[in-house]
């Protein structure tokens, strides 16, 4: 029993400092709300035991159970936390058999107290506790979580569960007992707010951090062995209280050390292969002698498994839709300066982390540079007056389009687009500026299009454009703009009006190559028809 100058004062001290907890608890982002309203919860719940401790209530019944209540409620926020948390980690089975600490203590302590229905029930929310809190404490030497987690979930789940048990044993709970007991609580209380804090901020743990929790875990040690020692040594019942708690102690100590540890070593293990991987990226190619696509892809594709072993395969449009390994639905795009090179397809459950969301940029910037440095590209694909795509070029870009089409379900229209008269401007006023003409048209598709689009130098003064995720009538649209300003295009060498004809078709999902093939020839026939009927105009295909 608490005398009544004492028991005001570790009150006042004791809910200054939990309320500065909950102050700072509220306003962590993400889970700091959730987590305020489960430390209240046990806040209230140890205020309701001080004060019918201290005779206030005056043997007011239910005040116990509104105790109980409260202690029950707090768990419910960190279940749910821990739900949030655990999900998508796939965790050893054997880690499981941490659930038998709580179901043991809770068999040994209801030898001791009256609460056996209570303590039942608060077994059942520390085994829900537990079956949450390991995934997402195993998060952390997985690499998928802060290490701030490893301070704060121990905490929560050795220390509470400890120390909820121990306060519901009235025999060994007395006096000096409960005071030091309310001092571990509430440090408890502070190691999980600093270690929310550490995870909300991606920060690591320090040495005041780990000393703080050594200090807890072993003091939750030290206030079952006083209260076993007040309670009689010789009492045989109560030494297995003293084993789980010494257990309890250093199973919290290495539930933060060791996962540290183990976190630290695969970052630095991480650290090296990724160096390694970046190192060979920036000497690729690294076989000797004359290098072909298949040597080429087989190199990226290796340096690519080694950042994921998740990378099934990889498709390298740029070496005539070369493929390597296995084709999946999922992937990521090979680009350099907005143009796709390939893609590198992911199986399994498609998780690699970070690193190759940023290797794989890396790699299709160096794969670019490798094809620049040997000229393939700017010779095989691309029209050297205009460049724009060549025919070739635009065989090598067709089944990423339709790859994307198809899986976006989004519709292509073809447009096949020819000057009028252009045969005309080269015999009066020479070939030279009938050369100009073309890089100006070229220049304004350029513009004009989006990087989706596919713009053709398809022969002589003719040009073929895929617009992708675009119907009919939004092609006719985009084709009535660009017939205008070719028509307000002002060469110093050609004084006259330009115009063009263009025919539409398509408009629709490919549903493979053949489609696209049929839809050229009927732009074609449509651009026939609209030089027929006049020129300077655009007719769609029947």
């Amino acid at each position: 029993m608490y005398t009544v100058t004492a028991m005001p004062y570790l009150l006042v001290l004791g809910a200054a400092f939990v309320a500065w907890l909950m102050l700072r608890t509220f306003r962590l982002s993400g889970p700091g709300k959730r987590v305020g309203l489960g430390l209240t919860a046990w806040a209230l719940a140890w205020l309701v035991y001080f004060l019918d401790d201290s005779g206030v209530f005056g043997g007011l019944r239910g005040v116990s159970a509104a105790a109980w209540a409260l202690l029950f409620l707090g768990y419910v926020p960190f279940i749910e936390l821990l739900y949030r948390l655990s999900r998508k980690v796939r965790m050893p089975v054997v880690y499981y058999g941490f659930a038998l600490f709580p179901s043991a203590l809770t068999l040994i302590a209801g030898g001791f107290t009256d609460h056996d229905a209570q303590l039942y029930v608060l077994l059942l929310l520390q085994l829900v506790l537990l079956y949450f809190g390991l995934p997402a404490w195993y998060a952390v030497p997985l690499g998928r979580a802060p290490e701030g987690r490893l301070l704060w979930l121990p905490t929560l789940v050795f220390v509470q569960v400890s120390i909820t048990n121990w306060a519901a044993l009235p025999p060994l709970v007395a006096g000096t007992g409960i005071h030091l007991g309310f001092l571990l609580w509430a440090a408890s209380l502070w190691l999980i707010v600093e270690g929310l804090v550490l995870e909300s901020q991606s920060r690591p743990i320090g040495t005041a951090h780990l000393a703080a929790s050594v200090t807890v875990f072993m003091g939750m040690w030290v206030l079952v062995v006083l209260r076993w020692i007040d309670a009689g040594a010789g009492i045989v019942a109560t030494r297995p209280l003293v084993v789980l708690s010494s257990l309890a102690g250093w199973g919290g100590v290495l539930s933060i050390v060791l996962p540290l540890h183990l976190s630290k070593n695969r970052s630095e293990s991480k650290l090296t292969q990724w160096s390694s991987i970046l190192s060979d990226l920036a000497l690729f190619p690294l076989q000797h002698g004359p290098a072909t696509p298949e040597s080429l892809g087989n190199e990226l594709l290796n340096l690519l498994r080694r950042a994921c072993d998740r990378v099934v395969g990889l498709r390298l449009s740029v070496f005539d839709d070369l493929i390597l390994g296995e084709r999946s639905r999922y992937g990521l795009t090979l680009k350099d300066r907005g143009i796709p090179l390939g893609r590198v397809y992911l199986g399994g459950d498609r998780r690699c982390g970070p690193f190759l969301k940023v290797l794989v940029p890396m790699v299709g910037q160096r794969l670019g540079e490798v094809m620049r440095s040997l000229d393939w590209q700017v010779q095989a694909h691309t029209d050297p007056l205009t460049g724009l795509l060549n025919r070739r070029g635009f065989e090598v870009q067709l089944p990423y389009t339709l790859e994307r089409a198809g899986g976006g379900h989004k519709p292509i229209t073809l447009a096949m687009l020819d000057l009028d008269h252009f045969k005309r401007v080269n015999d009066t006023y020479g070939h030279l500026t009938g050369d100009v003409l073309l890089q100006a048209v070229a220049e304004l598709l350029e513009r004009n299009l989006r990087s989706g689009d596919l713009a053709v130098r398809w022969g002589g003064e003719e040009f073929l454009v895929l617009l992708f995720d675009s119907d009919q009538k939004r092609a006719r649209q985009i084709f009535e703009r660009i017939r205008q300003r070719i028509a307000e295009l002002d060469l110093t060498d050609f004084p006259e009006r330009i115009t063009a004809s263009v025919g539409l078709a398509g408009g629709a999902v490919p549903e493979s190559r053949d489609d696209v093939m049929r839809w050229i020839n009927q732009a074609d026939e449509a651009l026939i028809r609209a030089k027929s009927t006049g020129r300077d105009r655009i007719v769609t295909a029947e």
